[in-house]
């Protein structure tokens, strides 16, 4: 791990542990109105069948947040060491959309296949593997302690996201494995909490990674030092 590593991953959270202060009436908000949309759902699966098929709404919302988490990640976090939570994001938006819900002489077929092709490629398979296997070895496991240990926002609502995503697998088993048991009622209603919950990860994710790492007073001073030892700075 390089120096400025070691400082955003490790000196870069402060000495006492990290709350959430007055920011919890926003996120009490966004709670009950993940709460509200998952009971209307529910409630409503039929309906709510539009917004959560195939390039709908829901799908649709769930790509984009998980592409501009790449985006994010690749401005907030350079380096080759944090190009995997860049990577990781845009890999998994690219999984949302699928070609085959666009005509076949459309811009989106074209590219979401020849990404599809693309990938499907052994090397970039391999290269992709050590990308992502390598950052999160090297960078995502020590930070990931720290964070947890100081309670950072950031790991917290990542964990919510990644508990979401298994849940919405959880859904997917069990309707899959009891659908021949299972009214169609009830076959809808699991679809679209599944495909709900994934539109919570995809924002969850946006989210944390907007929030990014928590800024350290030892950070400013490096930053400060920095400037002090170059004779032209401004």
């Amino acid at each position: 791990m390089s120096y400025k590593d070691e400082i955003q991953a490790g000196t870069a959270f402060p000495a006492e542990q990290v709350v959430v202060g007055p920011d919890r009436a926003a996120y009490v908000s966004v709670l009950l109105i993940a709460i509200l949309i998952l009971v209307a759902v529910s409630i409503w699966p039929v309906q709510a069948l539009a917004l959560n098929e195939e390039g709908g709404l829901f799908e649709t919302i769930s790509a984009a947040a998980l592409f501009a988490s790449g985006l994010a990640a690749l401005w907030r976090y350079p380096g080759i060491t944090r190009l995997y939570i860049a990577l990781v994001c845009l890999l998994l938006a690219e999984r949302e959309l699928e070609a085959e819900i666009y005509p076949v002489d459309s811009l989106p077929y074209w590219v979401f296949n020849g990404l599809d092709s693309v990938l499907d490629m052994t090397s970039v398979r391999i290269v992709l593997a050590v990308i992502v296997i390598g950052g999160a070895l090297w960078h995502g496991a020590p930070t990931a302690w720290r964070a947890a240990k100081r309670r950072a926002p950031f790991f917290v609502i990542f964990v919510l996201a990644g508990l979401l995503a298994v849940t919405a697998q959880l859904l997917e088993e069990v309707s899959g494995i009891y659908q021949a048991d299972l009214s169609t009622l009830m076959t809808v209603r699991l679809f679209v909490l599944e495909e709900t919950l994934e539109m919570f990860f995809s924002i969850g994710i946006l989210a944390s990674v907007l929030i990014g790492w928590p800024k350290s007073d030892a950070e400013e001073t490096l930053n400060d030092l920095d400037l002090e030892q170059q004779p032209d700075a401004r």
